[in-house]
Formats: C-alpha cells, sequence, structure tokens
C-alpha cells in the first residue's frame, strides 16, 4: 500500500491510497479494481485501518487492486468547486467523480493493475455520489472507464436521528465551511456503547488518527436535500448492487423493511442483494464485523468483473 496523488484533467488533484497486487498464477482471470469512497469525517484510510480490519490488506492477501481515494475537500484532494444554483452539492460530487476522478484512477491503475473492471465500494456519505456517477455512467454509450458494480453500507431511507439535531449541528458546529465532530462526540454515533464491544481498543485508540473535518455542503444536502431526489438516480443504476446496514446503525434505521425500501428503488439493476448485518454499527467495516463483511464485497466484485469481463469476450465473439 502507498500513498498517491493525481493531477485530474481539470488541473485539480486527487490524493489517496492504492495497492496493486503481482499478477501470479493463482489470480483470477478477471479481477475487479476496487475503488473505496469513505464517508464523512473520514478519509482514504478508513478502508486502510488496524491489523485486522484493513479492506486493503484483505484485498492484497486475495490479490484484488485497491484504490481509496480522498474524497474533494479530504486530505489532499481538491474541494469541489462552488455548487451551481439549481444543484446539490452531493450530485456535484457525482459528477466530479464520474467525470474526474474514475477515469483517472482506470488510466493510471486499471490497465497496470490487470483489472477488468472498477467496483465501488461506498460507506456512508461516500454513497450518494457513488450512486449519482453510476446514474451517469449508465447514460454514456461510450464512458471513460468501465463499471461493473457498487457496494454500500452505512447510507439509507430513513435517518435514525431527528432533524432537529442536524439542524443544531448546522448552527452551531461549522466552522470555516466544514465540521469537525469531537471524537467523545463521534464514536457513539459511528461504533455504540463501548460497553457493548463491538470494535477493537486498536480501532478506538486510532479515533484522532482516522477523524478529519467534513464539509457543511455534503452535510446539508445529505441530511435535509438528497432524500427528495435520489430516485431519479437509483432507477438509472445498471450495475449490479450489493448493500447492507448495520443492526445498530444509529444515523439511519436498519431493519428489513428499510434496508428493502432502499433496495428496491435500483430498478435498472440486474441484481441488487441487500440485508442487515447482525450485531453491526454504523462502521461495519471497522467494527468486529469488518473482515466478514469486506470478504463479501470482495467476492461480490469478482463475480461482477467475471460477469463484465464474459460478456465482453462474447460480444466479441471470442467465447
Amino acid at each position: 500500500m502507498k500513498r498517491f496523488s493525481l493531477s485530474l484533467s481539470n488541473g485539480a488533484q486527487l490524493s489517496g491510497i492504492v495497492s496493486v497486487p503481482p499478477r501470479i498464477s493463482t489470480t483470477p482471470h478477471y479481477q475487479p479494481l476496487i475503488v473505496g469512497i469513505h464517508g464523512g469525517t473520514y478519509f482514504s484510510r478508513y478502508f486502510d485501518a488496524g491489523t485486522t480490519n484493513s479492506a486493503v490488506r484483505l484485498a492484497e492477501t486475495l490479490g484484488v487492486p485497491f484504490v481509496s481515494i480522498d474524497r474533494p475537500g479530504y486530505k489532499d484532494s481538491t474541494a469541489l468547486p462552488p455548487v451551481p444554483e439549481g444543484s446539490t452539492f452531493l450530485q456535484e460530487e457525482g459528477k466530479y467523480l464520474h467525470g474526474y476522478i474514475l477515469p483517472k484512477i482506470w488510466q493510471e491503475f486499471g490497465a497496470s493493475s490487470g483489472a477488468t473492471t472498477i467496483v465501488i465500494l461506498a460507506h456512508s456519505l461516500g454513497s450518494p455520489s457513488s450512486i449519482v456517477a453510476s446514474a451517469l455512467h449508465a447514460r454514456e454509450a461510450q464512458p471513460q472507464y468501465p463499471c461493473g458494480g457498487l457496494i454500500m453500507s452505512g447510507w439509507g431511507t430513513a435517518h435514525g436521528r431527528p432533524s432537529e439535531s442536524a439542524r443544531d449541528i448546522v448552527a452551531n458546529g461549522v466552522v470555516d465551511g466544514r465540521i469537525a465532530w469531537p471524537l467523545e462526540m463521534k464514536d457513539g454515533p459511528m461504533f455504540g456503547d463501548p460497553k457493548l464491544g463491538r470494535v477493537s481498543p486498536e480501532i478506538l485508540g486510532m479515533g484522532a488518527e482516522l477523524n478529519t473535518s467534513m464539509s457543511l455542503g455534503e452535510f446539508e444536502d445529505g441530511s435535509f436535500h438528497w432524500i427528495d431526489y435520489w430516485l431519479t438516480y437509483a432507477k438509472e443504476v445498471k450495475v449490479p448492487i450489493m448493500y447492507g446496514m448495520g443492526e445498530h446503525d444509529v444515523l439511519w434505521k436498519a431493519t428489513r423493511e428499510t434496508v428493502q425500501d432502499f433496495a428496491r428503488e435500483f430498478t435498472g439493476s440486474p441484481r441488487v442483494e441487500s440485508g442487515v448485518v447482525l450485531g453491526a454499527p454504523h462502521c461495519i467495516e471497522l467494527s468486529y464485523w469488518g473482515p466478514g463483511w469486506v470478504a463479501r464485497c470482495l467476492g461480490f466484485a469478482a463475480e461482477c468483473a467475471a460477469a463484465e469481463g464474459v460478456s465482453r469476450r462474447v460480444a466479441a465473439g471470442q467465447a
């Protein structure tokens, strides 16, 4: 695993971490390039945290290339331009992801890794822009990158906290256009009561190392506006989808019904797998459930890559 910094076609910078294991005799013929999209108040290290919770390292063990980005405005990634009238933050981030970030990632790491297609792995506030990007990808006859699947966790249709709580954060918690959660306020929603032991002491000890501020724009849009327009994008997504919610997610209501409500809106997808991860908190990937969840994600992504690769061979008359 190593950090990277790339110059995008619009002159902006993109930072993150990447792992490209060498192809060996046991490497599957068709392979996904996982692109991790972190949530709010985290950054690319979300997918490379701890001894046993690192999605990047687990992928490396299985020979799967993995790129985890710092979303725009996080770490060394250039912030989004001002949101134009009539649009929203998360729509613009999705356009940016589709128009600049994913094409560059594929150009830089796709062929060199031997990957067949990109599969997006999004957590929480990384999910909306990933949905938008996947919908925009489906609209193009000749997209700049292949996208074979979308995996999401920690995002839903019914907020777990009253809107007044979010309005209070907007009114009192913004400094220079960003919101910072002190760890004493953040760990509870992310992991639950520490007495319940859902997260290892190692991960809890990394709290300050993994913590950063989030933009007011993404928080406002995700809290108040996204729910009003997301269906327009969801129905356009054409790739297979895997979706999970931790049973004890505090930020969202996580029941069989709410999970099904979310999943059923992806009417254009040929395959939608969804479920509640029993016992898990909001940050499934950082919890004791993380290795199991990530292993399932990698398996799903491998199936997406196989479907994409074989489909191309058939279309080319090479089956």
